[in-house]
């Protein structure tokens, strides 16, 4: 979506208008306001038979218009879409003010001051917590309490530009976070003569303004983001063409969120840019193949990548090499089908954290079982879904990982190519027989075929008043078990203490069973769902 605004000898044969509060210049190209709706100016002009002037409009939602900019037979301009366009009087519109007059408007009058809640908003956006908690108390109007803000919000409050010379660096020359999104600002050239007065300015929201730029200016802006760290251009309409344009003027952005934009297509970022940039969220582009990702598999810092809600159908990772910083990566909201694309996770060296959710390959199990599945085939996963994977956790997901596929790893045994083809689909099943052992035959019920969820039964730790009750699996070993209760409710002993653990059965009271063999597992003790353990 490159755009080239008018030329100043362009810009002069358009009219000017009076709107009774004085000589307003509006602009093709100018953004206003109707209400809650935005819209670009298109056309300024007359609408025969009618008098006076009209401005065509292009508005921001599709749905708001009448028409694609042809009326009446007339094309007075074009429109985006079919139905985005509308002509509209000048005194139906709000123009544009300065960000100082909206600052001064939002922390010195009658405006209402950003809450917590709305902090923490923008933190969300970008799933995580960067932003301080500062600036919450309204200032009182005076020069000295504007030039203490640190964080500034004048979300939907008409800013077109960004005021006289220098007035801003006077009015709040402190802020550190700036939310200007949902404006009238129209331009990049605005955006960097606001950020050129805000010298620390780190943190920048700019989402859903519709910001036009020049190719051959973008750089030279780049004095102006000197110190910026975290950006946001959610629902820009900005092709990944676009973003790469841009970023020339970020020259050390390290967290970039894009979500909602027209993104389709991805390119390998050029090596001068995005070099330090640890978290990209692209949630809710039109991204549908895994290849287009691996594009940016050559970021040598990104440590967190958000592709929720992209359309991925398949993970297919084709150099192990690629993200090789990647800690965490987020794949809600996709159309992935197959297990297999959970087992490619594991060629990212660095990945620990998922979160996997609203994808159909889970609508096959229930969610437990879909826990020890993903957990299984990820060895080095340490966070799944916002949860911790404990020891106990990982070891009971891959011995039932291993049972449950044990049939098929025992039918391939005399056979290297049915072997080759089933650790094609499962590749981690190697390394599991090497550290647990081959599944005999015997152990293998249809319950570890069908249903991992009844590997995890919840028991009852008791130690004198306290008590802990946890979910654990039945395939736990009693040595594992004595470890998790000397650590939780046997503080005050020593390390080496070895408690005595008794089971004492839900369904009857009066059955105690020593567990004695630290080397046998619940299971072995017939353990069942709320029993209890005694320690001692």
């Amino acid at each position: 979506m490159v755009i080239l605004r008018m030329t100043n000898q362009q810009e002069e044969l358009l009219p000017k208008v009076d709107n009774s509060d004085g000589c307003v210049t509006v602009h093709v190209g100018d953004r206003v306001q109707v209400g809650n709706h935005r819209a670009t100016v298109k056309y300024v002009g007359p609408v025969p038979p009618t008098k006076g002037l009209w401005l065509g409009l292009d508005w921001d939602d599709p749905s708001r218009g009448k028409h694609d900019g042809q009326y009446s037979g007339t094309r007075y301009f074009q429109a985006r879409y079919p139905t985005s366009g509308s002509l509209v009087k000048l005194e139906k519109v709000e123009l544009g003010r300065s960000i100082c007059d909206a600052i001064k408007d939002r922390y010195g009058g009658p405006g209402q001051v950003m809450t917590a809640e709305q902090l923490e908003e923008i933190r969300r956006a970008l799933n995580t917590p960067f932003l301080e908690m500062v600036g919450l108390d309204r200032p009182e109007d005076d020069k000295e309490t504007y030039r203490k803000l640190t964080v500034v919000g004048v979300s939907e409050y008409r800013v077109n530009s960004v005021g006289e010379p220098n007035e801003l660096s006077r009015l709040s020359p402190m802020v550190k976070e700036l939310d200007i999104s949902r404006n009238l600002v129209s331009h990049w050239s605005v955006v960097s003569d606001i950020a050129a007065q805000l010298p620390y300015l780190r943190f920048l929201d700019v989402s859903e303004n519709r910001l036009e730029y020049d190719v051959n200016q973008v750089e030279k802006y780049g004095n102006s983001f000197k110190r910026l760290g975290i950006l946001i251009l959610s629902k820009m309409e900005y092709s990944w063409d676009d973003i790469l344009c841009c970023a020339r003027m970020w020259p050390h952005i390290e967290k970039l969120q894009v979500s909602y934009n027209k993104i389709t297509l991805l390119s390998k970022p050029p090596a001068d840019i995005f070099h330090r940039l640890k978290l990209l969220n692209i949630e809710g582009n039109n991204i549908r193949y895994w290849s287009e990702l691996e594009k940016l598999g050559h970021l040598p810092r990104l440590e967190c990548l958000n592709a929720s809600n992209l359309g991925l159908t398949n993970i297919q990772i084709s150099d192990p090499s690629l993200f090789p910083a990647l800690k965490y990566i987020l794949l809600s909201d996709n159309y992935i089908n197959n297990w297999e694309s959970i087992s490619e996770l594991s060629k990212l060296k660095s990945l620990e954290e998922l979160k996997f959710r609203q994808n159909p390959i889970l609508e096959s199990v229930n969610r437990e079982s879909a826990r020890q599945l993903i957990i299984a085939r990820i060895p080095a996963l340490k966070i799944l879904n916002l949860q911790d994977v404990e020891p106990e956790e990982r070891r009971g997901a891959e011995i039932d990982y291993l049972k449950k596929y044990a049939r098929d790893w025992i039918k391939t045994a005399g056979d290297e190519h049915g072997r080759s083809l089933f650790l094609q689909l499962h590749p981690v099943y190697q390394d599991l027989v090497n550290r647990y052992g081959e599944v005999e035959i015997g152990e293998i019920s249809d319950d570890n075929i069908t249903c991992l969820k009844s590997r995890l039964i919840t028991i009852n730790l008791v130690h004198n008043d306290c008590k802990l009750t946890k979910k654990v699996p039945d395939s736990m070993l009693i040595s594992t078990l004595s470890s998790l209760a000397l650590t939780r409710l046997l503080r005050g002993y020593p390390r080496s203490y070895q408690p005595s653990l008794t089971l004492v059965s839900s369904k009857e009271p009066n059955l105690k069973i020593p567990l004695g063999d630290s080397m046998k597992s619940l299971s072995y003790y017939s353990a069942e769902d709320g029993d209890i353990i005694l320690i001692e």
